[in-house]
């Protein structure tokens, strides 16, 4: 009888413990689902440095796929034409995650003071260079006063703020000491034809040339310091939970995330990069070298 008696209390107490657990798990389920009431069902996504969407689609189209498996979450691609462009979407809640330079996070910054940046994208061999030919009677940075250079476009990291910063480090008055020629697209080939005396942009365009044109043909002058890491930026309108979360998912499996990145070919410039932590402070120089410039920030 002791026996019946204490096997019923036993079993009284396992019901009572589990009516407690399933009370407690409930509790959590739902403390949860309060949590996440304020995450976005559909993350919309932006890279400054892309025109339109069928450009995002075919360069970011992989990383979709797997942000959306990693995240269980829908993404959205947004087209931005350029940074100013960008920095208003995020503004005006237009989208919540974008992809930016050092440069364009600056003015992003700017104009989004609450914007956050979450992961940096830290790139191999992403500086910029000053190039002559070889032949060239150019031989210290101070030869090139009087020279016309090409340049990528206004506020480039790698194109214009980062060759500025070197020419501006070496004492060069930019607007009397030389002609700065903004072409964009067409620099390498107007310094090709001899159109320009100088190129002054990324390091990765200089070995660009040497493999297309090989050895003997063309000559650093000179090589600036590493430039900030390419960054996530995050949307203040983003709940601050859903941020630590996606920043987390996003470093945890940067391995898929960046492969998907290179899948399409269209994305070189980050082979054999890595995901890191970004603070804002990373892009002090980028604002210093806007100031020195005296170009705009907003």
């Amino acid at each position: 009888m002791k026996k019946y008696f204490l096997l019923a209390g036993l079993s009284f107490l396992l019901v009572g413990c589990g009516e407690v657990a399933s009370e407690v798990t409930a509790e959590e389920n739902e403390n949860e689902t309060d949590e996440k009431q304020d995450w976005p069902e559909t993350l919309r996504f932006a890279d400054t440095g892309l025109e339109g969407l069928e450009e995002l689609q075919r360069e970011f189209g992989p990383f979709k796929d797997a942000l959306e498996e990693v995240l269980d979450l829908e993404i959205e691609f947004f087209a931005v034409n350029d940074r100013i462009i960008g920095a208003t979407a995020l503004e005006y809640d237009q989208v919540d995650v974008l992809l930016a330079g050092p440069s364009e996070y600056a003015q992003i910054k700017s104009v989004v003071p609450d914007a956050e940046p979450i992961v940096g994208i830290e790139r191999a061999d992403y500086h910029a260079a000053i190039i002559v030919h070889e032949d060239s009677e150019y031989e210290t940075l101070d030869d090139i006063k009087g020279a016309s250079i090409a340049m990528k476009d206004a506020g480039s990291t790698s194109g214009h703020i980062g060759p500025s910063q070197i020419l501006i480090e070496a004492g060069f008055d930019l607007d009397q000491d030389v002609s700065i020629q903004l072409l964009d697209g067409a620099r390498i080939e107007a310094f090709k034809n001899h159109d320009v005396d100088v190129l002054a942009t990324g390091i990765k365009d200089y070995q660009q040339m040497i493999e297309e044109d090989g050895d003997g043909k063309y000559r650093l002058l000179a090589e600036g310091e590493p430039l900030p890491n390419d960054v996530f930026v995050a949307s203040p309108a983003l709940d601050d939970a859903f941020v630590e979360e996606l920043t987390a998912a996003i470093l945890e499996n940067q391995d898929v995330i960046l492969s998907s990145i290179l899948e399409t070919g269209e994305n070189d410039k980050y082979m054999e990069g890595q995901f890191v932590d970004a603070e804002d402070s990373d892009y002090d120089s980028m604002r210093e070298a806007y100031r020195v410039l005296g170009m705009e920030l907003d």
